[in-house]
């Protein structure tokens, strides 16, 4: 039998579930849940979906960190409480973890589930699907079905599926801005040509258990997992979205991590300001100049009339030195777009937008954002729509696009 490097290097050496799952999973949905105060809803969402054609199992992973206050402890067993005792359509199974002070947090606890649905997989010699999804979070009734169908129909390797806030909460405004600013912020980069423009959001992910081995596995950060760990994969083929089902985030106020949606809603009312400040378009347009340029590039290794803040943030990045090795290593156009990407990963690509930010061009009001996006988009058409309308318009938009990585 041949060795697994991922088994004997990357995997979280603590087996939580050493039992496994009896139903033969071919899809795994992993919930990390840190002091969550209504995990059932959360569950129930899940077993009320349709039956998909094949064998589904759900693993909860309740986790704190190992220096937690007594009232954390004190959740987590309600929490481990309610999901033990709601009605189950799929096999479930729920663990309960200590985390090192060190990495507690998002990142380490989803990674312990998704690396107990490897071991699962592995045991049964299975290329299965591994289904992140949140314990705030609900779905439609097609969710697991739609997951599975996308994958055996399109040959996913990752796939990550549409979602919308609840808008009917509490904190409507907050959540509408916040939206908006996410769905403009992807939408720019696909105004900009650039190829890995999609959603990172961590109950959107899901992905094959060769690929998750094949790309190192979930990282340990205790925000922004999702972000690394999606554009890791961008890279590989058959990546795309699944837009015929929705998940539904929570649009709760958090404080527990220094981004993301509940960050988002907490400082938006905190600061009030009703303008929603976000990145400038003008920074979407910069980048679209290099990108729709690349065939000019590859064959002459210069652009002219380059825009001043992709000269500075290549001077500051040492890209001269960067492109000479990308060109003398690639041997076709091809090839030469691959290690070009390799450079301007995702994490690259937010390192110029905020360079963008605080260089060059200050941050505008999402209206005047919005105004342009309009301008750039066939069919959206809502400049003179109130906000929440606009979001309605650029979610349908978004589900039409049909989105798969090509590069």
């Amino acid at each position: 039998m041949s060795k697994n490097t991922y088994l004997e290097r990357y995997i979280w050496p603590q087996e939580a579930l050493p039992q496994g799952f009896d139903s033969n999973p071919d899809m795994i949905v992993v919930i990390p849940c840190y002091n969550e105060p209504n995990i059932s809803k959360a569950l129930n969402a899940l077993h009320s979906c349709y039956e998909p054609p094949v064998n589904v199992a759900i693993l909860v992973v309740v986790n704190q960190s190992e220096l937690a206050e007594p009232a954390i402890h004190k959740q987590n067993e309600l929490s481990v409480h309610q999901a033990n005792i709601v009605p189950t359509k799929y096999e479930q199974q729920v663990i309960q973890v200590d985390l090192p002070k060190k990495h507690a947090g998002v990142g380490l606890a989803r990674k312990i589930g998704m690396d107990e649905a490897i071991r699962c997989f592995e045991q049964q010699q299975k290329d299965g699907i591994i289904i992140c999804y949140d314990a705030d979070c609900t779905c439609r009734p097609d969710y697991l079905q739609s997951i599975w169908t996308n994958y055996d129909r399109n040959k996913l390797n990752l796939g990550l599926v549409h979602y919308e806030h609840d808008l009917d909460g509490p904190n409507e405004e907050g959540i509408i801005n916040y939206e908006l600013y996410l769905r403009y912020y992807n939408n720019g980069l696909r105004v900009a040509d650039y190829p890995f423009a999609v959603q990172t959001l961590g109950s959107c992910i899901t992905v094959r258990s060769s690929v998750y081995q094949k790309q190192g596995g979930m990282n340990r950060r205790k925000a922004g997992e999702d972000f690394y760990f999606i554009h890791k994969c961008m890279p590989l083929e058959f990546v795309g979205e699944i837009n015929d089902t929705c998940i539904y985030p929570s649009d709760r106020i958090s404080d527990r991590v220094p981004f993301g949606t509940g960050h988002a809603i907490n400082r938006y009312f905190e600061d009030r300001d009703e303008s929603y400040p976000v990145y400038h378009y003008r920074t979407f347009e910069d980048l679209k100049y290099i990108n729709i340029n690349l065939n000019d590039l590859w064959k002459t290794g210069t652009l002219t009339a380059l825009p001043e803040s992709i000269v500075r943030f290549y001077w500051e990045n040492s890209f001269d030195d960067s492109l000479k090795k990308i060109r003398d290593q690639a041997g076709s156009m091809q090839n030469f777009k691959q290690r070009y990407y390799a450079w301007w990963d995702g994490f690259r690509v937010l390192k110029f937008i905020h360079f963008c930010r605080d260089h060059h061009y200050q941050k505008i009001p999402l209206t005047e954002a919005l105004n342009w996006l309009d301008d750039q988009l066939m069919g959206l058409e809502f400049k003179r729509d109130d906000k929440r309308t606009q979001l309605e318009k650029l979610r349908r938009f978004d589900q039409q696009q049909d989105f798969y990585v090509k590069l």
